[in-house]
């Protein structure tokens, strides 16, 4: 296996290791109207939103030259590689930070939850999406389909601790000029990355009624174990990018 596809893998197990996704997807899988469709909802969410942070990342290193040898070494590309391995350093260092405190994973359906500065003022200004993204408010059969759709759509695809590491992998994906050895990273990324998307609606139907229990079990592991794998990954991650980018340094 090459380095690249190494990368790939570790960036992948990031994803699924990020106990966000997880915990927001059991708690979709809650619902007490339509616990099945929400999680296969929340599901096609997550990798919708996985898929669009990835294609980020393609579309990044496609401009600042990607597997071309002719821009390989340009000051562009050179300057994207080291702001990708300072945000998956800051994130590994954050995760092994939150490891070493025992930070509480965040849970929207705990009543003493403390939004993010982020989402306070989004709920501010838009009182009615806040309404119905709210995992609290009884909706309608649909708009619940959609919340959860939602939910999995912004974990994946707009979450700052996940975010950033599949707009990683889309660029890595582009450094790789094989067209073989680049679709089995596709397929390897995929695979890893999706499990916490399906695993709540894998679970629904298996176990109908579990997910509550698990969560909880889940959120224990988690807190420390998870974290430190996390940080573990990102921080590798991180100096292989880092790396890379320092050997291709433009020279003139």
């Amino acid at each position: 296996m090459s380095t690249h596809l190494a990368v790939l893998a570790t960036l992948a197990l990031a994803i699924l290791f990020s106990p966000e996704t997880l915990v927001l997807g059991l708690i979709v899988a809650s619902d007490k109207k339509v616990p099945r469709q929400a999680s296969f909802a929340f599901a096609v969410g997550a990798i919708a939103g996985i898929a669009f942070a990835t294609g980020i990342g393609v579309v990044i290193a496609h401009l600042t030259g990607g597997a071309s040898a002719a821009h390989h070494n340009s000051w562009p590309g050179f300057l994207v590689r080291v702001m990708i391995a300072v945000a998956l350093l800051v994130i590994g260092i954050y995760r092994a930070v939150a490891a070493v405190r025992h930070k509480p994973i965040a849970d929207v359906s705990e009543p003493d939850h403390q939004p993010s500065r982020l989402r306070t003022r989004v709920t501010e200004r838009f009182p009615a999406l806040a309404r119905q993204l709210n995992p609290q408010a009884d909706l309608p059969v649909r708009q619940r389909i959609t919340r959860a759709a939602m939910a999995g759509f912004a974990v994946c695809g707009l979450h700052p601790k996940v975010f950033p590491i599949a707009i990683a992998a889309g660029h890595q994906l582009l450094e790789i000029s094989d067209r073989s050895e680049r679709t089995l990273g596709i397929v390897v990324f995929a695979v890893i990355a999706v499990v916490p998307a399906l695993a709540p609606a894998v679970i629904e139907l298996v176990s109908p009624g579990a997910s509550a229990r698990i969560k909880d079990g889940y959120e224990r592991l988690m807190k420390v174990h998870g974290r430190w794998i996390i940080a573990v990954l990102l921080l590798a991650a991180a100096a292989f990018v880092g790396h890379n980018a320092f050997e291709h340094l433009p020279r003139s």
